[in-house]
């Protein structure tokens, strides 16, 4: 006959691969090993309590978790992740092409929707522009079933950033703000 301690372990570990598999049904993607596209912030805010919490307005909340000079911003609309955006320190193009020839190595090539200023025609002008809020450089990859994309960008505000978004609940987050305004 095994010992309570023992039972109440084994009674736990079921109940928490219950609640992996649960969680799992719900994950679009899984982001950076952690994180879950499409999963509860309550969740990972229980697993993972090292997080600032943002403030939270109406359906949309955020954990900011520091990693040194970077950040992982996980956002929310109605308690689900739609959003897990990662900046990248230094905003340089070594940065940025490390991260490319990764993402283009597992996801194939990328959509360009990148935007700068008529002037801005050559690599060195472009990151100026950048650097000067003029413009922004975005790479898009969505994934096969479109229920998903990832976002490579570099902008003024964020520097170097990657971002794993749900597409349907990011669409639902943006209808929701535009009839809000």
């Amino acid at each position: 006959m095994p010992r309570r301690g023992a039972t109440l372990l084994m009674a736990a570990s079921l109940v928490g691969l219950s609640w992996e598999i649960h969680a799992d049904a719900d994950c679009l993607k899984r982001v950076f090993g952690i994180y879950c596209l499409g999963g509860s912030i309550q969740q990972l805010r229980q697993q993972y309590p090292a997080g600032m919490p943002s403030q939270q307005q109406g359906d949309r909340s955020a954990i900011v978790y520091r990693q040194g000079r970077e950040r992982t911003y996980v956002m929310a609309f109605k308690g689900k992740i739609y959003k897990v955006l990662h900046t990248y320190d230094p905003a340089s193009q070594i940065t940025l092409k490390n991260l490319r020839e990764k993402l283009e190595a597992k996801y194939g090539p990328y959509r360009d929707r990148s935007h700068y200023p008529a002037y801005a025609r050559t690599k060195a002008s472009k990151i100026g522009a950048i650097r000067r809020g003029e413009g922004e450089l975005k790479h898009v990859w969505p994934s096969s079933d479109k229920s998903w994309r990832i976002e490579l960008e570099w902008t003024r505000k964020l520097g170097i950033s990657l971002s794993y978004i749900s597409t349907v609940q990011d669409t639902e987050q943006q209808e929701a703000r535009d009839r809000e305004l």
